[in-house]
């Protein structure tokens, strides 16, 4: 499993304990100089996440980083509107991203679950033929079912979906075979390195993270390095994507990344989806 650096941080103000604000353009430029001197060689962003598509390719500097990107949500377009949407934004991300782009994935599995949802994958894969470019073209999902089910009929290559102490169910005996799979939300926006504040941010998580707060606390690690291991050792994953908003994080996140060790915690997660699905908390 290789550490891949998420950049929604660089466009957007992003996660449940962070501090709220988008990282400058100067620090993410030296986070993105970081990672690459650390060995890290994966990017993963999207055409939602403000404008750092279009400036992503200027921060990476001379480092060519292989990038992941996503196809823009559909949301309200009209059904008839939708396969040229779906190949407008393929367009983009190849014009912004150039030869850095390495895959792309649908940012919201609704689309391809609707109906209609086979001609936007075929619309996809035609803009990449379109332009000459081989890339891996999959789906952002948020729970394995969706995957198993979208791959009995389409031809997923690349998928993302979450996973973290408290979020196990990639354990259930998923079969992923031939499909690169990245890891996302490895520290549940932050309320596994910080479970006091997260659990008063998500009341709903208080009992898993107070767990999970024991478990560090007895094995002798702190929340970085075993949140990371318990990443790990979930099965199949072939990166993990992890965000930062300084470079002081990042070569935290680097150093416990190179130091852990495959975690096997299943008494830890939790069975309810209101601790580790962020659609479900509480705004604010």
């Amino acid at each position: 499993m290789q550490l891949a650096l998420g950049t929604v941080q660089f466009g957007l103000a992003y996660g449940a304990v962070g501090s709220g604000h988008m990282v400058a353009p100067d620090t993410a430029a030296a986070i993105l100089d970081a990672a690459w001197q650390a060995g890290v060689r994966c990017l993963d962003t999207a055409a939602a996440y403000g404008d750092i598509e279009a400036r992503l390719a200027a921060l990476c500097g001379p480092h060519p980083f292989r990038i992941i990107s996503k196809i823009a949500p559909l949301g309200a377009i009209p059904a008839a509107e939708r396969a040229d949407a779906v190949r407008a934004s393929v367009q983009r991300s190849i014009a912004r991203l150039g030869d850095r782009l390495d895959g792309l994935l649908f940012h919201s599995v609704a689309d391809l679950e609707a109906e209609g949802g086979d001609a936007l994958w075929a619309a996809a894969r035609a803009a990449l033929r379109q332009a000459g470019r081989p890339l891996k073209l999959g789906v952002s999902g948020y729970a394995p079912e969706e995957l198993q089910r979208l791959r009995q009929r389409l031809d997923v290559e690349l998928a993302q979906l979450p996973g973290n102490a408290l979020d196990q169910r990639l354990t259930a005996g998923h079969d992923f075979s031939g499909i690169e799979l990245h890891l996302r939300s490895a520290f549940l926006q932050g309320l596994l390195l910080a479970p006091e504040r997260g659990a008063q941010r998500v009341p709903a998580a208080a009992p898993a993270l107070a767990r999970w707060r024991q478990h560090c606390d007895a094995a002798g690690l702190a929340p970085v390095e075993a949140a990371l291991g318990v990443a790990q050792g979930l099965p199949g994953v072939a990166a993990c994507v992890v965000g930062v908003e300084t470079v002081a994080q990042f070569q935290e996140i680097a150093g416990a990344w190179a130091r852990s060790r495959p975690l096997h915690w299943p008494e830890v997660a939790s069975p309810e989806p209101d601790a580790w699905d962020p659609r479900r908390w509480p705004a604010g």
